[in-house]
């Protein structure tokens, strides 16, 4: 077995980074592909992490075939690829190269520690031969195979530190655990024979999987691990059927509602609007919300200053975005660019302060349209300057708006659309 190279510090992360032989560029392709799978994931917090999955088996299946042409690689069952198993697990499991079970994992940006799926280690029909740890750097469009472990290593180290599964079934494993050379890697999928890891072997599990099927009716507005234990957990992940059942009960509404903008140009809000907490912004003449409104003539002219020409007939709206640590106000303007012979319409999304609460220090702005990703732009000091990003559609596109706050807290907000009645 290859030996693994000595732990990588903290303080040659950066360095390391720049060296690494593994970076492959991603095609436009590649994220298309990414973000319809996205859209099929029924929880909103599951829906970046398995975008930037899909983004690494690919990148990586890219990177194989250039690297080691003769190592045959499969993806197309790897479990990423199954809507029902990726709206519960942000890892992709079951790829192949060659006799080799292979699993990928994200690997944090921030930190030499990284979240991992416990199931990928602890239901044997998940678990994998080789783990690989990806960094996905969607903004350079390139990913970076961070290093490699084989099961074998993996239980003799959590034999040695005792890792407990956290609350949101994760282990939290150090990068130093993951050899970086990819050379290594490649040298076992030639030459090391399969039998030299020793996988667990499949088995039923047994337990009284009735009662665990009227618990999943919970998942409706939870995630699993908000409701289950971890016992239940992998009775869950290791029956293909409950896990089709927790999909199918989280599916939402087939007909995904949207915010219509068009009513808003008329001084009206919508239905999912309202339930969602918008509200439209007062006329000049509104004393009592003045305060409101200079707030927002603050932002409106922050935005001027930057060049951004917003006409007198835009109408305005906004939503107050809450979490544990702080919160933001979301504005969005809105008005008709053109109606004949080529209608068309703008969003412009700005984020800013909600009073008296903690603005969050960081903060990350994405718009997507059905198909792909339109905006991405972060801002790394609140206190410098406002994260704004604006769309032109026709009047059939919708647009979606998701941010990120702190890197820890994502709101996704549900489509803008021009709806005429």
């Amino acid at each position: 077995m290859i030996d693994q190279s000595p732990p990588i510090s903290d303080t040659d992360l950066l360095d390391w980074q720049c060296i690494n032989e593994t970076r492959i560029l991603l095609l436009p392709q590649h994220f298309q592909t990414a973000a319809r799978l996205s859209q099929l994931i029924h929880y909103p917090q599951q829906r970046w992490q398995v975008y930037l999955c899909a983004l690494a088996v690919l990148g990586f299946e890219q990177w194989l075939k250039e690297r080691a042409p003769d190592l045959n690689i499969q993806t197309n069952t790897a479990s990423i690829w199954q809507p029902a198993y990726a709206n519960l697990l942000t890892a992709v499991c079951n790829i192949t190269v060659g006799d080799f079970k292979l699993c990928l994992a994200i690997a944090s940006n921030l930190t030499n520690q990284h979240s991992l799926p416990f199931a990928i280690f602890d239901i044997p029909n998940l678990t994998a031969h080789f783990y690989l740890l990806m960094r996905v750097e969607e903004e350079e469009a390139q990913v970076v195979v961070c290093g490699f472990m084989n099961f074998t290593e993996y239980l003799q180290k959590q034999a040695a530190q005792q890792l407990q599964v956290e609350s949101d079934w994760t282990y939290t494993l150090p990068e130093a655990w993951f050899n970086s050379d990819p050379d290594q890697l490649l040298l076992n999928l030639r030459c090391l024979d399969v039998n030299a890891i020793q996988l667990p072997a499949t088995a039923p599990v047994q337990t009284d999987v009735t009662v665990l099927r009227q618990k999943l009716m919970m998942l409706k507005s939870q995630q699993p691990w908000e409701c289950l234990t971890v016992k239940e957990g992998i009775t869950l992940l290791s029956h293909p059927d409950l896990v089709n059942i927790a999909y199918n009960i989280a599916t939402p509404a087939l007909a995904q509602p949207l915010i219509n903008v068009s009513l808003w140009i008329r001084n009206q809000i919508d239905t999912l609007a309202q339930e969602l907490g918008w509200m439209l912004m007062p006329s000049p003449t509104l004393s009592p919300l003045r305060g409101l409104r200079g707030n927002f003539e603050d932002i409106r002219a922050g935005l001027e200053a930057q060049g951004v020409e917003i006409p007198v007939i835009a109408q305005s709206a906004y939503c107050d975005l809450k979490y544990k640590q702080g919160g933001l106000r979301l504005y969005v303007m809105t008005w008709v660019l053109s109606e004949m012979p080529h209608p068309e319409w703008t969003l412009l999304i700005s984020l800013a302060l909600q009073p008296h609460v903690q603005m969050p220090k960081t903060l990350k702005l994405e718009v997507r349209d059905e198909t792909q990703l339109l905006f991405n732009q972060s801002l790394q000091d609140t206190n410098q300057g406002i994260l704004y990003a604006q769309v032109i559609g026709n009047w059939d596109e919708r647009f979606w708006v998701t941010i990120t706050a702190d890197d820890e807290a994502v709101f996704e907000i549900p489509p803008f659309g021009m709806e005429l009645e």
